[in-house]
């Protein structure tokens, strides 16, 4: 049974579809990332999906169980949530919180919080409106692993953490996949999603571009080619251009190639006037950046 089904989910507001009938489902123990631009859709997606709204057309099931507003309830035993904006009690502290959730819960002795407070030592004798935005997101993001879920789901979750913190939710992310956590999770970081996602969803005014594995992204990111010539030169086939430049008797032409290596020395063998080349694998946020521009225009 998948863990998720989302089938041809559409939400409209004001006659204007914000998710234009999306489709996906995630099997159990994977991790996906779900990524677009600001106002793509995601956290109206994920907001449908945990049941915080009401579809206007569609269907989303969590552990094979239709999620309405009136039902969600239900499932949310199993499922984790944090996002980057979450509303949390704030005239709590963050032991106060973390109890509340724990009753809410039925948990007894959670050893799990222990260690999640261990690693991302948050603040927890202030209150929570009293504390930095980073701190208020480490609280959401204990409060959604703490209860050892079968399921999270995370909406920008890892906004307002410094650069070391990001790292720490990268290795927690890891650590619960490796456990058979299904983990799914919407980013602006795109180091994230392509460091600890098997899969990688692109959404782009509500409606759902491409579904591709990380490593099928990487592999497609082909090779990055700079050429110093003495003549202007014709790119090979299977080439985007990035940048070409002229200037003191010589052209500099920066390139992604995406076909076979043995085409590509092929070409450089017929090239006139080479005076350097450097040839690197295309890296995978580069790679990330040019896939959703190159679906985009296609939509």
């Amino acid at each position: 049974m998948n863990i998720i089904e989302v089938d041809n989910l559409s939400k409209v507001y004001d006659g204007i579809p914000v998710v234009d009938r999306v489709s996906f489902s995630v099997k159990p123990g994977e991790v996906v990332g779900f990524v677009g631009l600001n106002g793509a859709g995601k956290s109206t997606t994920i907001n449908t999906m945990l049941g915080f709204l009401q579809p206007s057309s569609g269907s989303v099931k969590l552990f094979g169980q239709l999620i309405l507003p009136q039902s969600a309830h239900n499932s949310h035993q199993d499922i984790g949530f944090a996002s980057g904006d979450m509303s949390l009690f704030e005239n709590l502290t963050g032991n106060q919180y973390f109890k509340f959730v724990a009753k809410q819960f039925s948990l007894g002795d959670n050893s799990r919080l222990g260690e999640l407070i261990d690693k991302l030592d948050p603040d927890l004798d202030k209150k929570i409106h009293d504390l930095s935005r980073g701190n208020r997101q480490k609280i959401a993001l204990i409060s959604a692993f703490m209860m050892s879920p079968k399921l999270v789901i995370l909406d920008e979750p890892s906004s307002g953490l410094d650069p070391l913190m990001q790292q720490v939710f990268i290795d927690l992310v890891r650590e619960e996949s490796a456990k058979g956590t299904t983990i799914f999770m919407s980013s602006h970081y795109l180091n994230e999603v392509t460091d600890v996602c098997s899969r990688i969803l692109l959404i782009r005014e509500g409606k759902l571009i491409k579904d591709i594995s990380t490593a099928d992204l990487t592999r497609g990111g082909g090779k990055m080619v700079k050429i110093i010539s003495k003549k202007k030169i014709q790119l090979p086939a299977k080439s985007k251009l990035l940048r070409s430049d002229s200037g003191d008797d010589k052209f500099e032409t920066e390139f992604v190639y995406k076909g076979k290596v043995v085409e590509l020395q092929n070409w450089m063998a017929s090239l006139y006037g080479l005076i350097d080349i450097n040839i690197v694998d295309h890296d995978k946020e580069s790679a990330f950046e040019e896939l959703y521009s190159l679906e985009t225009k296609d939509v």
